[in-house]
Formats: structure tokens, sequence, C-alpha cells
């Protein structure tokens, strides 16, 4: 008889992250397995080879996270994400790394592990896990969950292991296709979408850039196609999202 409770079943997980299509529902998926697990947040990051600069921040390290916006900026306030024994430590492992926060700050110089310890008990937060992922282009990340729940038994170590190694792909397979999206579209391409965002109908964007009609809607219907949407409105929250209106 395990003296730790059944871990939750996570199969909704698993068939959630082949659902996510943008980051959006990353988050959406995070959120859910993070409650469902008793973690109060979550975070997705990407591991530099080595800290170094006073400039570094979890602000800059983070993908994606839920920490509230007074822990992230206590916490790059303080400088703690330089001397992390944590962040230290998932650069030379890729099992789960469990930590106790109290016990790990300790590893810190001066006065960080008291900064440290107020900072984290402020939020609740007592421990945390990190499950280190390396992405299809060999990059390093660490999916992470922090709370003040009981410590994790091994079956559920696995269980969130392999969860977070699909959503990495999942983020990574993102990733790539918006660098794709963005990548196929021409300059003209580009600026009828912009047009059209703006709210400007066909013959207003001809006047506008001295084209026909006829070639304004034939750039949206290639610039549409080539996105992947099924319409020019869809194409215009693409772009949008993409970034691709400066």
């Amino acid at each position: 008889m395990s003296d730790f409770p059944t871990p939750p079943d996570s199969s909704g997980s698993f068939a959630m992250i082949e659902t996510i299509r943008t980051i959006f529902d990353a988050m959406q998926v995070l959120r859910k397995t993070c409650l469902s697990h008793g973690f109060r947040y979550f975070s997705v990051i990407t591991l530099p080879s080595a800290i170094s600069g006073d400039d570094t921040s979890i602000a800059s390290l983070a993908t994606i996270s839920s920490w509230p916006p007074e822990l992230i900026a206590g916490y790059d306030r303080l400088g703690l994400a330089k001397n992390s024994p944590v962040l230290d430590q998932l650069r030379k492992q890729i099992t789960p790394l469990v930590f106790d926060i109290e016990d790990i700050t300790r590893r810190r110089p001066g006065e960080e592990p008291q900064n440290a310890n107020e900072l984290f008990s402020s939020f609740d937060l007592t421990m945390g896990v990190y499950f280190p992922v390396h992405d299809n282009h060999g990059l390093r990340h660490a999916v992470s969950f922090v709370g003040d729940r009981d410590p994790l038994p091994v079956e559920e170590l696995s269980t969130l292991s392999l969860f977070s190694t699909m959503l990495v792909e999942q983020i990574s397979r993102i990733s790539v296709a918006d660098h794709a999206a963005k990548s196929v579209l021409n300059d003209r391409e580009v600026e009828i979408l912009k047009w059209t965002a703006e709210g400007k109908t066909s013959p207003e964007i001809a006047r506008i850039t001295g084209l026909s009609e006829h070639t304004v809607n034939h750039y949206a219907t290639i610039a549409t196609k080539k996105l992947g949407c099924s319409n020019r409105t869809q194409a215009v929250v693409y772009a949008i999202r993409l970034g691709l209106f400066k």
C-alpha cells in the first residue's frame, strides 16, 4: 500500500496536447494540468547554456508562465536567477528535479537564502518540480510546477515527465509553423492583409496601393491559402498573432 494518494488521471491532459494550436492553447492545457495535480503555478523556460550577466531574469527565460507578476518582479528585482541552484542543476541532469524551496535556497550565497525564502513563502510556495526537456532543435527547456503539496510519487513524476516532453514538442511545432508562415508571405501580401486589418475594402485598398481590385483580391487569396486559413478574416487574425504588421 502506497503512502501517497493515487495520482490524478492525466489521460485528459495527454489528449488535450493534440488540440494545442497556439501558445494560448498551451497555457490552458498547462493550467488544467497544474491544478489537477495540486500545484499553484506553472512555467516553461528555455535554459541558457550558462547563467551570465546581471541582466539575466526569469522573465526573459520563461516562454509560458502563470507566476503572478508580483512574484516574477520580486524574483528578478532580487536577481535570484543568477545564483539559482535549480537552474544550475537543470543544466547538469535530464531527470526530473524535485526540490524543497527552503532546503535548496540554503545553497545560495549571502543574504539570498533569506530573501528567496521570504519571497516564496509570501506566495505560500514550499516545493516544486522541473522536468528538463530537449526540443527537436536541440534546445534545452524545462517545464515546472510549484506549490505547497506533498511529495510526488514515482508514478506521478513519470506521468508529468511524459506530459512535459509531449507539451514542449507540440510548442516547438507551433513555433516552427509560425516561423514558416512568416517566411512564405511576400511584402505585397502582408501589405494587403494589413490594410484589410484596418478595415479597408478591396476597392479602397486598390486606390491606396495603385493596384487593380482584381490584383488586390488575388494577393489576399494567395496570402490566405499560404497561412492555411479558410477566409480573409482568419488570415488577418493569424497575421496579427504572428506580428506581421509592424
